[in-house]
């Protein structure tokens, strides 16, 4: 296999740049210094010193900030980075410190080049686990190639492998250079337009346009078509609710690619991806249905679900598509749950009975964990013990005396789950459940939480999958669980 590096000449300047670092020695223990972690106060020292001789204290605070929460060890949270289209300067950068602006570029491109090859390692380990164990895992190398992008948003082998295509000058999705090949522009307004045309369409034109199941109450209102990058959808609720609900649901997607990193792509898949071996494709739409009202909402979904009026969106897998309608009431964590139930269920093909027959406690908490998300200067985090609905678990757990054994909850399928009494209490130890395979013990279950879902959707996991993966009993999961529940 013809495996492509980065130039001669590119490797020796990543060696050679950053002020050293790679070539000073710790007095103590006689290791190279890292750009990252503990490493990067000693790397960027000169850089912050000769900011804050300029008087530019927001360039040195920004600089000696740089490094994520997770480098210097495990944090409760997972750490989710946003990636800029291109690497560009800031514009509060006084032009006094621009010299110290590239200076601080080249220590970022030195960090690219650290994460790129620890990434590749990653993948390759990964690689070499049995596949009887079960647990291949991309998660730690998908984190790590973003970290590369965060770094250096032009690094060609790690956009190539989360799954981006060059069109012309820029890193898109392919849906995106799709629609470009097409001469298509993009309205934030009005989703994706050629040659400016607006896609509102009339009711009376469009009776049966979502899904054939509008109330009559939507006759006099004016249906919208949206399409985003990797959504369709069809709204009564108006331009600015709509824009607003695409936007929401494409940050979801970005975020829960991160999230699920291991859902999402193969270790194999990553390796075909850097080398140039597997080309990312476009994708069909998901598809999403916007409702101006939830009175729309209840009458249009009465008949599928009985129980419609007791939620606040809902994605419905025999039809592939998330409902959703327009109040106060339709905060971002509903958009986040419904549609990471959709990115779930068909991001690949998936069994359409997943969780059917057991296990769908593990589709739910996943979808509670996404309500998590929170934003930060850097990006967002997701999960922790004081996010989501984790505090409510705390409350069931510690005052309530709440607890359903892992053993069977594992037994519940859909129906079974649904039907239970003390469902709004299942659902806040879902969302404690989530959070510890997720970061509980610094991570420690992760993959195998994340493999398990993977199972779950292909069909074929099986009720003791989960504790199998983990290598521990119920029992013992049960017990480190209210432990991590019950620490300050």
């Amino acid at each position: 296999m013809k495996v492509e590096r980065p130039p001669v000449l590119l490797l020796f300047f990543l060696i050679s740049i950053g002020f050293h670092c790679l070539q000073r020695l710790h007095a103590d223990s006689g290791e190279f210094l890292k750009p990252v972690g503990a490493g990067w106060n000693d790397c960027c020292s000169k850089i912050v010193r000769e900011a804050q001789a300029c008087g530019d204290q927001r360039l040195a605070a920004y600089i000696q900030n740089w490094p994520l929460p997770d480098e210097l060890g495990p944090t409760q949270s997972q750490v989710i980075a946003s990636i800029d289209k291109k690497l560009l300067t800031p514009a509060w950068l006084e032009k006094s410190s621009e010299h110290l602006w590239t200076d601080f570029v080249q220590l970022r491109q030195q960090r690219a080049f650290y994460f790129f090859e620890r990434a590749k390692d990653e993948i390759q380990k990964q690689r070499r686990i049995p596949v009887r164990d079960g647990m291949q895992s991309s998660n730690n190398s998908i984190r790590l190639l973003v970290r590369v992008l965060r770094e250096n948003p032009d690094h060609k082998m790690s956009r190539r492998a989360l799954g981006y295509v060059k069109h012309r000058d820029q890193w898109v999705w392919p849906n995106v250079a799709r629609q470009l090949t097409q001469k298509k522009e993009y309205s934030p307004e009005e989703g994706w337009l050629r040659n400016g045309k607006k896609t509102i369409q009339s009711s009376p034109q469009t009776s049966s346009l979502l899904t054939g199941r509008l109330s009559a109450q939507t006759s006099d209102t004016t249906q919208q078509l949206f399409h985003s990058d990797h959504w369709h959808i069809r709204s009564t609720a108006g331009p600015p609710h709509t824009a607003a609900l695409a936007k929401q649901l494409e940050l979801t997607r970005f975020i829960w690619r991160q999230v699920f990193g291991g859902f999402v792509l193969t270790p194999v898949e990553l390796s075909r991806r850097i080398v140039g071996q597997a080309r990312p494709r476009p994708t069909s739409l998901f598809k999403v249905v916007l409702l101006a009202n939830r009175e729309e909402y209840i009458d249009s979904l009465q008949s599928l679900e009985p129980d419609i009026g007791k939620t606040l969106g809902i994605y419905w897998t025999p039809t592939q598509t998330a409902w959703f309608f327009s109040s106060q009431d339709l905060d971002s964590r509903t958009v986040e749950h419904e549609a990471t139930h959709q990115l779930f269920a068909e991001s690949w093909p998936t069994s359409p009975l997943a969780g059917s027959k057991h296990g769908m406690w593990a589709l739910e908490a996943a979808a509670c964990y996404m309500e998590s998300l929170q934003k930060t200067d850097f990006g967002f985090t997701v999960g922790g013990r004081q996010s989501g609905r984790v505090p409510a678990a705390r409350e069931r757990l510690l005052d309530d005396n709440f607890f359903l054994p892992l053993r069977q909850l594992s037994k519940l399928g859909r129906s079974a789950l649904q039907n239970e009494p003390e469902l709004p209490k299942i659902y806040s130890q879902l969302s404690g459940l989530a959070d510890f395979f997720m970061n509980g013990e610094g991570g420690r279950y992760r993959n195998a939480f994340i493999e398990y879902l993977v199972q779950l959707y292909r069909g074929t996991a099986e009720q003791e999958t989960l504790w199998k993966l983990c290598r521990r009993s119920p029992e013992e999961l049960d017990t480190e669980y209210k432990r991590y529940l019950s620490s300050p």
